[in-house]
């Protein structure tokens, strides 16, 4: 009855658990478009994004890919990135939205080899997340010198 009670109010910590699990799959949703505009989603991408949503989210690794599987069909289902952008924008500020786009970096870099599609992907999704082009090349930048 107290659980019927919580969840009515919002006090349901399931409830909470989903918003986290909302932001956490438009997220991996991201950077599995990503990883797979290139037309190869290879293991270092899958594992890069993986160690990104453990790392991000403070996942275990089977949190995380069940996260991933869960992104995959919600991906490969949508029709526009939209869907995904609006949940991060509407939960993050400016400063956590540059940090998906960090994260999107890592992923599109984790093969060693930055493809024009991801180059070109990533920006229309950091320009939905409204992080400016300035914005986007500097946190590039700084990936890649991390990586280097």
């Amino acid at each position: 009855m107290w659980q019927q009670v919580s969840e009515l109010l919002g006090l349901s910590s399931d409830k909470k658990k989903g918003k986290a699990n909302e932001l956490q799959l438009a997220t991996a949703a991201l950077m599995a478009h990503v990883a797979a505009s290139d037309g190869d989603f290879c293991a270092d991408e899958r594992e890069r994004l993986t160690d990104c949503m453990t790392e991000h989210f403070w996942l275990s690794s089977e949190e995380a890919d069940d996260i991933l599987e869960q992104a995959l069909a919600e991906e490969r289902d949508a029709t526009d990135l939209y869907v995904f952008t609006r949940v991060i924008s509407k939960e993050l500020d400016q400063e956590g939205r540059q940090e998906i786009v960090r994260l999107l970096w890592q992923v599109a870099f984790a093969d060693n080899k930055l493809d024009n599609f991801e180059a070109n992907v990533l920006a229309k999704i950091a320009g939905l997340l409204g992080v400016t082009e300035q914005d986007r090349i500097k946190i590039k930048h700084e990936v890649e010198a991390a990586l280097a």
